[in-house]
């Protein structure tokens, strides 16, 4: 078929095209939609009450010194030697709900950030917390938090061999 033909052809497919999808509508009626509603009723919705109270303001003042008698100038509260808003590690008691694994506690940053970063390293998820003892600030590597105790139990084995030390499960409280 020699190119003069095939335009003929390719040109009557598509005037057909045209015809079949235009002509048709040409013929149709147009569509009126009735967006008038009769007899409508609206619906009843109850809402619930959205009145907001300011919380009372009274006391606040006085906490607030309370905590500031209680926070050294480095920020540790005097009572726990945790810096106020990090988790405090302790030991066991009978309510404890949450647990985490020591690792070591050091004297040094440094050493406790190497250990920390040594954990990330080999997957484990450790953390560090500061803390005050006797007046001098101990660096905690921890690994946790754990919702059971026998999660931390799984733990100790391992840790003790890959990382030579001596764990112990500790209360983790926020």
């Amino acid at each position: 078929m020699d190119a003069r033909k095939r335009n003929i052809v390719v040109g009557g497919i598509f005037v057909a095209a045209v015809l079949v999808i235009f002509v048709p509508m040409l013929f149709d009626q147009p569509v009126h939609i009735n967006t008038v509603v009769h007899d409508f009723e609206n619906p009843e919705i109850e809402l619930p009450d959205l009145t907001i109270t300011e919380p009372s303001v009274e006391g606040l003042l006085e906490e607030g010194q309370q905590l500031d008698s209680r926070v050294d100038a480095e920020g540790f509260d005097t009572e726990t030697g945790v810096r106020v808003g990090e988790p405090k590690l302790s030991e066991e008691a009978a309510g404890t709900k949450r647990w985490a694994v020591q690792l070591a506690s050091f004297t040094s940053l440094e050493s406790a950030q190497n250990l920390v970063d040594r954990c990330s390293a080999a997957g484990d998820r450790a953390w560090l917390s500061v803390a005050k003892v006797n007046g001098n600030k101990v660096h905690r590597v921890a690994i946790g938090p754990f919702l059971q105790r026998d999660g931390a139990e799984e733990l100790l084995p391992r840790l003790k061999t890959e990382y030579d030390v001596e764990p112990i499960i500790v209360s983790y409280q926020d």
